[in-house]
């Protein structure tokens, strides 16, 4: 199982990443093979959102791999939401033309060496039956984008990460994929609320600010009131109140 593994880091270092996919996929399902396979994957995988559904998969292996946490880190800070992985772009768009050969070996393509030597309008590989991959590649982005909405609101009501991931699993998702969605909808609920209390924060510190000019502003003139001066200490209260509330939020959801 390690072949696969290996042909598919180089057919991914020699830019053949219809190749690499099949090939790293298959690594993937092997689990001595699968942390690196899902880390190359995501090198060759279609764009930004599918790169973090791999990255998520190396991490959810092993959660200490600091390749995958910062791709992963920098890939959410962007704003960027996972997607199962499907066939790389270039191969969907191409017709391949198989050549007849000796049967290949139960989940194996055999692809000859001449095949590297194809122009990119017509290259021809030796193919056989599709392996039946371990996550949905048929599911369209729109229905992943549609599952994490789902995820994020109820998460944001306070429902338990399991019962969201049950839900997910309800509405036609593996239950590795929930997870991976559950994962990402928490993270972006997070940055939400810790937006919100950081903004609560900020009004709080203002008002404080201005109750305390006010106050100090009337004392200053006190002089043309016969000595009276007025404390802003509504001001100064509710704004201690918003300060405290909005930064023990803001840690809860760090």
């Amino acid at each position: 199982m390690d072949d696969y593994l290996q042909q598919g880091i180089q057919a991914a270092k020699a830019g053949d990443k219809s190749r690499a996919f099949d090939l790293l996929t298959r690594a993937s399902e092997v689990p001595a093979t699968s942390e690196k396979a899902w880390l190359w994957l995501s090198s060759v995988v279609n764009d930004d959102s599918e790169r973090l559904f791999c990255l998520n998969n190396v991490l959810r292996i092993n959660p200490d791999n600091t390749t995958a946490q910062r791709g992963a880190e920098m890939l959410r800070q962007k704003g960027i939401f996972p997607a199962v992985p499907v066939y790389p772009a270039s191969q969907q768009k191409q017709d391949f033309t198989p050549i007849q050969a000796s049967p290949p070996k139960p989940s194996q393509v055999n692809f000859p060496s001449s095949t590297r030597n194809q122009t990119a309008s017509a290259p021809v590989a030796v193919v056989a039956s599709p392996p039946k991959p371990s996550y949905e590649t048929n599911w369209q982005k729109q229905e992943l984008s549609g599952l994490f909405q789902y995820a994020a609101m109820e998460l944001a009501n306070k429902k338990p990460r399991q019962m969201v991931e049950k839900l997910l699993v309800g509405r036609g998702a593996s239950l590795e994929t929930a997870r991976t969605i559950v994962k990402d909808a928490e993270y972006a609920v997070k940055k939400l609320r810790r937006g919100k209390y950081k903004k609560q924060m900020t009004s709080g510190l203002s008002m404080i600010i201005l109750g305390l000019i006010l106050t100090c502003g009337s004392y200053a003139i006190a002089d043309s009131f016969n000595g009276r001066y007025f404390l802003f200490y509504g001001a100064v209260f509710v704004g201690l109140i918003n300060l405290v509330v909005g930064f023990l939020g803001w840690l809860v959801n760090g």
